[in-house]
């Protein structure tokens, strides 16, 4: 009879450079450079909306405010999920530039409280068609789904 396979009997597989546990001394600078990567997509968008619509510097600082509260609070709600909604994935959600264009355009031409109400009836539609959209998702190959996201992330 063989000895039993335990834990410590067993040769450690190499571990995968995806899978590596980096140092604190690494992880740091690399975490620091991420967080400012990151934050440029709020700021720079937030400015560019308050300079377009004309606000004032108190209303874009709110504004501001207001854009990093809610892309905190999307991003919470896409790692850690609640109930069925969100990837509970590493996701940070930040405003983007075609959506952004287009409030800015409705604004223009409509006000700002037209285009507002467009972005809460545009999420209250994707809500209305996300259960249809996760039933057919499976359908698709990877290949199709990566290039799709590759597309809109380089936009």
């Amino acid at each position: 009879m063989s000895a039993p396979d335990t834990l410590e009997s067993r040769p450690k597989e190499p571990v995968p450079p995806v899978d590596e546990r980096l140092p604190l001394r690494r992880l740091l600078p690399l975490s620091a450079q991420h967080v400012l990567a990151m934050i440029a997509a709020p700021v720079s968008t937030t400015f560019l909306t308050g300079q377009a619509l004309g606000l004032d510097a108190a209303r874009t600082a709110s504004l501001l405010s207001a854009t990093l509260l809610l892309c905190g609070a999307g991003a919470l709600l896409q790692s850690l999920g609640f109930w069925r909604i969100g990837a509970r994935l590493p996701f940070v959600m930040l405003p983007g530039g075609a959506a952004t264009a287009l409030f800015l355009q409705i604004a223009k031409d409509h006000g700002p409280a037209t285009a507002t109400g467009s972005v809460l009836l545009a999420a209250a539609l994707l809500f209305a068609v996300l259960p249809f959209y996760a039933r057919i998702v499976r359908l698709f190959p990877p290949l199709v789904m990566g290039t799709t996201v590759l597309l809109i992330a380089s936009r």
